[in-house]
């Protein structure tokens, strides 16, 4: 009943849109929503979203390729123990403004959304707890580094511009100024210090990537903050892209079909062929790859070659690979478990002391309980190894991650979990990683020019992606309001040429 209410109450908007009023109607316009052909290549929320954003608006003949034989992108959520797990995006930041995620999520309706609640990691220093007052001055202290505290300060007066080289470089810098001035013993200076690395890795969790790698405009231009109380979809957020999708039939949302060649000039007609041999003309293309896709291959798949400032962009352009991994047990885990964690120091790599061994284990950032499970764990990893650690067998990973487990509890009874889940951003030749973030070399001009559309009449190639807006740069709210973006583009080119003739 709720499915077909939505469904008529879609149809309605439809009809709408194609019965305007008799002086807003004009057979341009109409004409242009009749017989517009519009391809959209991604079937991830920028794709959808602009898929949907154009249907609505009676551009019927809209066609979304899917390479691979899921849809979502980035929103991918696994039935896995006694819960639903997120392998992408999960948290949905609480934000009213028009095309944010949020709004999407409360429009969706019969779903039920919930909010994280504050949850205090206990902080596990050589088998002891660390003092929770000053973790949580340290972890003020650094949600003030985030947002770039005292970066303009020390560009315009000249100071150590080598600590802005990178984020690693201004984190430390920084971090090291606060442990000097704040704390005086030297068991508290080192205790400040393996949290405030625990938080850079935290801050490398999010992006993907080693923070030396990362320019210091990133988080001055497009801060990267966890929300203290974001929203989460306790049975997948992927419900929110089932609604998006519900009206679309399966001839304009095609998965299995890799794309193999865009070709978006000459005019007046495009096309797009994928490897299965199937061509699909177009008068607009809307690209929503993941900047790991056009990085690889963005050199053979478009024709003729894309403008070198567009090539540069992409070039630029960083592409991190967030890391998700989850453990099922067979029992409850609150028998040896009683609240998250986060190992530091010898706790993570217990041979230090004696020869350094590389090992992933150490960047694991806090092991933490799924919401609403009884028996499935996260473990957050920040830092690197990222691409090394999917590549890991099985039993490897399960063997290092239960010897952690039970040095930071004491009880080497802790059971070896029944089931592993892991995300492959990196290994995926769709996405070959999973978030963008600013490299050393780049700037905010290079997501504009990703972002530019190609086309000298008419927008022909639009490009759409959490890597193609500075509001909420690397975020779905970026990927959905970009996708959206580039359809009203199209919209607008032909109103515009319909009033102006």
């Amino acid at each position: 009943f709720k499915l077909a209410s939505r469904r008529r109450l879609y149809n309605a908007r439809v009809l709408q849109a194609d019965n305007i009023g008799d002086k807003q109607r004009n057979p341009d316009v109409d004409a242009a929503r009749q017989n517009t052909q519009i391809v959209v290549v991604g079937a991830g929320l920028p794709g959808l979203s602009a898929a949907q954003h154009l249907l609505y608006n009676g551009f019927r003949r809209t066609v979304i390729l899917e390479a691979t034989d899921r849809y979502g992108g980035r929103i991918n959520t696994q039935r896995f123990g006694d819960t639903y797990c997120e392998l992408g995006a999960k948290w949905v930041k609480i934000d009213g403004s028009q095309d944010s995620m949020y709004e999407l999520l409360r429009n969706t309706e019969g779903l039920d959304k919930q909010i994280k609640q504050p949850d205090r990691a206990t902080y596990l220093q050589d088998g002891s707890h660390i003092n929770p007052a000053m973790v949580e001055l340290i972890d003020t202290l650094f949600r003030q580094l985030c947002r770039g505290f005292k970066v303009s300060e020390r560009v315009k007066t000249g100071g150590d511009l080598h600590s802005l080289d990178n984020v690693m470089n201004y984190f430390r810098t920084e971090s090291d100024r606060i442990i000097g001035t704040s704390f005086q013993q030297p068991k508290d200076q080192l205790a400040a210090r393996e949290i405030f690395q625990s938080l850079f890795k935290e801050f490398g969790s999010i992006l993907g990537c080693c923070l030396e790698y990362v320019n210091i405009e990133h988080i001055t231009k497009c801060p990267v903050q966890q929300e203290l109380r974001p929203l989460y979809v306790p049975t997948g957020l992927d419900n929110v892209v089932d609604d998006l999708i519900q009206n679309m039939d399966k001839a304009q949302l095609q998965t299995g079909k890799p794309v193999g060649q865009i070709q978006w000039t000459p005019a007046p007609m495009k096309s797009v062929g994928c490897l299965d041999g199937s061509l699909y003309n177009a008068d607009h293309i809307i690209c929503t790859l993941p900047l790991g896709v056009l990085k690889s291959f963005a050199g053979v798949l478009f024709r003729p070659t894309l403008p070198l400032d567009k090539m540069l962009a992409i070039r630029n352009l960083g592409f991190g690979n967030p890391l998700k991994i989850y453990l099922s047990y067979k029992k409850p885990i609150g028998r040896w478990l009683k609240g998250s964690l986060r190992p530091l120091g010898t706790l993570l790599n217990p041979s230090a002391e004696q020869q350094p061994e590389r090992n992933w284990t150490q960047q694991v950032v806090e092991i933490s309980q799924v919401p609403s499970s009884q028996h499935v764990l996260e473990v957050h990893v920040g830092g690197g190894y990222y691409e090394e650690i999917e590549k890991l067998p099985d039993d490897e990973l399960l063997e290092q991650i239960t010897g952690l487990l039970r040095r930071c509890v004491s009880n080497n009874l802790v059971p070896y979990p029944q089931e592993l889940l892991r995300s492959n951003w990196s290994t995926s030749a769709c996405y070959l990683g999973g978030r963008p973030y600013f490299s050393t070399i780049n700037s905010a001009r290079d997501v504009q020019r990703l972002a530019a559309p190609l086309g000298e009449k008419s927008p022909g190639l639009l490009f759409a992606g959490d890597a193609t807006s500075l509001n909420g740069f690397g975020t779905i709210d970026a990927a959905r309001s970009s996708g959206i973006r580039e359809a009203q583009r199209i919209i607008d080119f032909y109103l515009k040429r319909a009033h102006f003739g």
